[in-house]
């Protein structure tokens, strides 16, 4: 006994096809829009939050990082650093490319003479373009 394979006819793989094609379409639409509408930003190491702030101004991203944690630890571009080796390593990378700006980001919940000591360690480390990172209140 010979059996036959049922066939497809080709209109029906042909609409399977052409039902399938518009979802496709508006997955990659997605994904793109999300790409560019996203704003991509890397966590903070120490789970730093700025204080708020009504600046317009954007954080410029180029330059060495400094974050410094409600807790009192310190990083150093996303690296954990103690807080005694953090002067050399900033005046180490200044000495290799001077006049760069340094961005620091202190928790909101730290007290103000913190901020102001681990001010005067980058200062004294030679930046000066120093800047204090802020969130924005707007959005």
């Amino acid at each position: 006994m010979r059996f036959q394979r049922a066939r497809r006819s080709t209109s029906m793989a042909a609409r399977l096809d052409d039902a399938v094609l518009p979802l496709t379409n508006v997955v990659f639409l997605l994904l793109i829009f999300f790409m560019l509408a996203g704003q991509l930003a890397t966590p903070s190491p120490l789970g730093v939050k700025p204080p708020h702030s009504t600046s317009p101004t954007p954080v410029d991203q180029r330059g060495i990082e400094v974050s410094l944690a409600a807790d009192g630890r310190v990083a150093l571009d996303d690296q954990p650093i103690q807080d005694d080796a953090l002067e050399k390593a900033v005046r180490q990378r200044l000495q290799r490319r001077p006049n760069t700006p340094i961005r620091l980001r202190a928790d909101a919940g730290l007290a103000t003479s913190r901020v102001v000591k681990m001010m005067h360690v980058l200062r004294a480390a030679g930046a000066h373009r120093l800047r204090l990172v802020t969130q924005s209140t707007r959005g």
